[in-house]
């Protein structure tokens, strides 16, 4: 009995405690933390209040010339035979890039041989040009000359040899129809003289047959006189008419066509002229500036620097890539195809969104951070800031203010810590703890109490997640840090 109670009295204590403890920590106790959480408070603070904006880009040089293949007149391939690779270190004048020349050497040839035919044809147009106006007159008095004498002889055949024609006809008619009558009339004669007179019959047989045959001939004659003008009746002369008033008609049309066309023809030959002189120009152009697209075959650079390949834009290094430049690559003409970046001062190219470019200006502190080098900060000043947006960007430059160190270089990319606003001995609360009221375009806080009062105040620098209050509040006062 007395070993139990001796530890009965210590293990009822115990237990009493362990309920105490177990009662304490019920939910009145868990109601009263959570109104101490709903009763959190911050104090209003002074201090110095820093906002800044960081922003990434890519590392460009103030000196840089970008080189492009400007052709006039060529607009074939650019075919790659030999070109420096990217990052080499050049000195002015050494080669760059150099081209296939066959082609456009082909084609200059050519053009150097166009070139001397239109010489040769503009030589003979301009010694032709006067002799044909020269020559003007005398085909006009030709054309004319051949209408008047067909005019005169179509009216000398219609007046003279016509009616003259058909007189000869009717009299050798006549002729030939006397000849048959008289050569008629004689033979009846002798016949009835031979029958008279005592003529030996051998004599009368001789004559009779000669006058027999005079008689024959006659009658041939006549019909052959018949036809003959039968066909020059009715075949020669309507064919001499016709050829004659045919001529004539086209004498006259050869006279109005000579007296329009010619003049017109001479005037042709000038306006021939003048083209011809007008295409030897353009192509004395032409020629030109082939010969000139020839000497870019080669590309030399114009500075000391480092060479890039494409062109740098917006932020970025643009086509063309490194397999353009190899042996049979080709690469676009009349675009930058290479950058030389010379030794000078070198920025950081980036870009702001619409909600950072607000405060940005130029002239503002900045802090570079390489990305190959995030640990080295490098002093910079912000040189430009865009004042209208490019893709919905605004394009921000910052230049280093000391030389950038050895590796830093062109193409390479970092990040810029701009401080765009710094105010000292500012008061301010976190943000968090202030609050917007939108119908009276106004701010508050929430004093602390048994019922939490709003309290109206003016705000100014907002810098990450502190609040500057410029009006309402005072240093050390106490407000809710979230609404009750």
């Amino acid at each position: 009995m007395l070993a139990h109670s001796k530890w009965a009295l210590p293990l009822l204590l115990a237990v009493w405690c362990f309920a105490a403890v177990s009662f304490s920590d019920d939910k009145p106790a868990g109601k009263e933390e959570g109104g101490a959480e709903s009763k959190k408070t911050v104090k209003v603070e002074k201090g110095r209040l820093v906002d800044s904006v960081t922003l990434k880009g890519t590392v460009e040089g103030d000196a840089s010339t970008e080189i492009s293949v400007r052709l006039k007149s060529w607009g074939g391939p650019l075919t790659v035979e030999q070109a420096v690779s990217h990052g080499t270190q050049v000195k002015k004048g050494d080669v760059l890039v150099t081209f296939d020349p066959e082609k456009i050497t082909q084609v200059v040839a050519e053009a150097r041989e166009e070139r001397e035919l239109a010489r040769l044809a503009i030589k003979l147009a301009e010694l032709d040009l006067p002799l044909q106006k020269r020559q003007l007159p005398f085909d006009l008095q030709s054309a004319e000359r051949e209408k008047k004498q067909s005019d005169e002889d179509l009216q000398r055949f219609l007046t003279i040899d016509k009616p003259h024609e058909l007189e000869e006809v009717q009299f050798s008619l006549r002729s030939a129809n006397f000849g048959l009558e008289s050569a008629r009339d004689e033979l009846t004669q002798l016949q009835k003289m031979y029958r008279d007179k005592d003529l030996t019959e051998e004599t009368e047989q001789m004559i009779l047959k000669r006058y027999k045959f005079m008689l024959e001939s006659a009658e041939s004659t006549l019909k052959s006189t018949k036809l003959h003008a039968d066909r020059r009746l009715g075949i020669d002369l309507p064919r001499r008419e016709e050829a004659a008033q045919l001529h004539a008609a086209r004498a006259a049309l050869a006279w109005e066509r000579a007296r329009e066309q010619l003049p017109l023809q001479v005037r042709q030959k000038e306006l021939a002229l003048e083209k011809l002189r007008f295409d030897d120009r353009r192509a004395v152009e032409k020629l030109t500036d082939l010969e000139k697209d020839l000497t870019l075959m080669t590309i030399k650079s114009p500075a000391d620097g480092v060479v890039y390949y494409g062109r740098y834009a917006h932020g970025q290094w643009t086509s063309p890539g490194a397999k353009e430049f190899l042996h049979g690559g080709t690469l676009p003409a009349n675009d930058v195809v290479l950058t030389v970046i010379s030794n000078g001062h070198l920025f950081l190219h980036a870009e702001a969104e619409e909600h950072e470019i607000a405060d940005l200006k130029a002239g503002q502190a900045a802090r570079i951070a390489p990305t190959r080098s995030p640990h080295k900060k490098l002093d910079g000043q912000v040189q430009r800031v865009a004042g209208a947006p490019h893709a919905g960007k605004f394009e921000v430059v910052i230049a280093f203010t000391a030389n950038a160190p050895e590796g830093i270089v062109p193409g390479l990319t970092g990040s810029a810590k701009i401080v765009t606003n710094r105010k000292e001995n500012a008061l301010s609360v976190p943000s968090t703890a202030v609050f917007e009221d939108p119908d009276n375009e106004s701010w508050y806080v929430y004093l602390p109490g048994p019922k939490p009062q709003k309290k109206t105040v003016t705000i100014g620098l907002v810098a990450g997640d502190k609040t500057e209050i410029v009006e309402g509040l005072a240093e050390g006062d106490e407000i809710l840090a979230a609404k009750p």
